[in-house]
């Protein structure tokens, strides 16, 4: 059977960590980057070290690497975003796992997620499973225009080693994906005709950060733990409040 693994990106300005994550693909027998429109020299730093390296206009999370998915190669395929890193552990795990081959359509894994200089560990943030290697006749990408995710169809498995998830770098940087996050989900939300009511943001927010930091023990990362419990519960206010707001510009009525 044919082991080789096709690792695939979508990158956007991302000069500053694009380089960590395709020198760590080092064990990929072909690395693809499709970028929309960087400015920043990331499609610079790709071409030294990738395969393949496509311009294209911006489609959304789910079209964008979909189209990635469309040019990949390999019997496997590697789905790795510009803002994580696999380890010596992981990729020695994955090429184990391919190799081994016993009908496995695709695999899980759990997912480090860094804070500033922390590790997080609880408030949902570890293991936070995401699925990322995949047969690539098997699987196929969610259109969604935001939290995409890949469909397999076949049975997953599970490996050990985490990949890392260089996520939040400031306070600054997440309130800027916070916002920008928030304005993506409510169009998506708009566009598939969800209603909601007016009480909908607040009581969102507070479900969500009541279950981070406190049912999910967000608490014992410390300031970290609730600077994140925090921002991802405001986002959730602000996604849904950007929904009202969408409607009634085009005044429409809430249920």
């Amino acid at each position: 059977m044919n082991n080789k693994v096709s690792a695939i990106i979508i990158t956007c300005n991302e000069a500053g960590q694009i380089e960590r994550c395709l020198k760590s693909l080092s064990w990929c027998d072909e690395i693809i980057v499709v970028d929309s429109g960087s400015t920043d020299g990331t499609v610079d730093i790709a071409k030294r070290v990738a395969d393949k390296v496509y311009l294209e206009e911006w489609k959304g999370f789910g079209f964008q690497k979909q189209s990635a998915l469309d040019k990949a190669t390999c019997e496997w395929v590697f789905s790795i975003d510009a803002d994580e890193a696999v380890t010596a552990e992981l990729s020695g795990e994955i090429l184990q796992a391919v190799k081994d081959d016993k009908g496995t359509a695709g695999f899980y894994m759990p997912r480090r997620n860094l804070y500033g200089s922390k590790w997080l560990r609880f408030g949902g943030q570890y293991p936070d499973l995401v699925l990322r290697l995949f047969r690539r006749e098997a699987g196929r990408f969610t259109e969604n225009t935001l939290h995409e995710r890949v469909i397999v169809k076949g049975e997953c498995g599970r490996l050990r080693s985490p990949i890392m998830h260089y996520a939040f770098k400031d306070l600054s940087s997440m309130i800027q994906k916070l916002n920008d996050y928030s304005t993506l989900a409510a169009e998506q939300m708009f566009s598939g005709g969800k209603r909601v009511s007016a009480l909908a943001p607040l009581i969102h927010s507070i479900s969500l950060g009541v279950k981070d930091y406190i049912l999910r023990l967000g608490f014992l990362d410390g300031r970290e733990g609730f600077n994140v419990a925090l921002l991802k519960s405001l986002g959730v206010y602000f996604k849904y409040a950007k929904l009202l707001e969408l409607h009634h510009k085009q005044g429409s009525s809430f249920r």
